[in-house]
């Protein structure tokens, strides 16, 4: 039985030890999917001592759009580094660089070396001519090995750092832009994922627990959940939680 404990396992302890005005913080815990390797199990089951009533928790995380995770990955481990740059920042001024979402997909690790390297070249080439609020230019994308250069769009923020500890070397962060909104798929993806077992599990209580990491989630995913009732009848077995928590992990 594996013995780590999984981010997930810390979010939902700290969740049921407060579920309910914390009468379930004395409650025995298991971890089903960790123990059942032949048919699927939920993430947690709680077996409360003082009533021997149980309690049945599935986790997901809700993405902004489909393939966060992944794009996110592949944007840190390229772009990030053009942070690491201090001959860029730009004295009293917040300069945010926002890449569109997608540009590394699907593309060889020397391409997307080849569109990191043009995204710097142009910051480093354009920032001291860049006007103060909101802005869009092309940045053209050139040395990608056997393909034609093209262009892809940058869009831009510039703020004035006042009184700020910032101000004298000036801030520079680079950022994806989300083009796409399609958190109706990522509900619907979820809920097929993770419903069925939920519902066949046997137990008093049954909770989806969702975890947003984009504040900009709520109330839409609620939302949209609502609006899947008729089509996913066991989400009348099972409670969603409806106050957005914050927990520090």
């Amino acid at each position: 039985m594996p013995t780590t404990a999984r981010r997930e396992d810390t979010l939902i302890g700290l969740f049921v030890s407060a579920y309910e005005d914390c009468s379930w913080a004395e409650a025995i815990n298991e971890q089903p999917d960790k123990i059942e390797r032949t048919r699927p199990a939920v993430d947690w089951l709680a077996k409360r001592q003082s009533d021997g009533k149980t309690l049945a928790i599935e986790h997901t995380i809700i993405e902004p759009f489909l393939g966060e995770k992944g794009d996110f990955a592949s944007f840190e481990a390229a772009f990030l580094e053009i942070e690491r740059d201090t001959s860029l920042p730009v004295a009293g001024q917040w300069i945010r660089l926002f890449v569109p979402v997608g540009t590394l997909q699907n593309r060889t690790k020397a391409a997307q070396d080849a569109i990191v390297e043009s995204v710097h070249r142009w910051i480093k080439s354009n920032r001291l001519a860049l006007r103060y609020g909101r802005s869009q230019h092309r940045c053209g994308i050139t040395s990608v090995p056997g393909k034609p250069s093209f262009e892809i769009t940058l869009n831009l923020k510039v703020v004035a750092l006042q009184h700020s500890p910032a101000a004298e070397t000036g801030l520079l962060h680079v950022r994806r832009q989300q083009l796409e909104d399609n958190l109706d798929a990522v509900i619907e993806r979820a809920l097929r994922k993770k419903l069925t077992k939920l519902a066949n599990t046997q137990a008093d209580k049954r909770i989806l627990l969702l975890e947003r990491q984009h504040m900009n989630l709520l109330p839409r995913t609620l939302d949209e959940i609502e609006n899947r009732r008729a089509s996913f009848p066991d989400l009348a077995s099972v409670g969603i939680p409806m106050k957005s928590i914050s927990i520090p992990l």
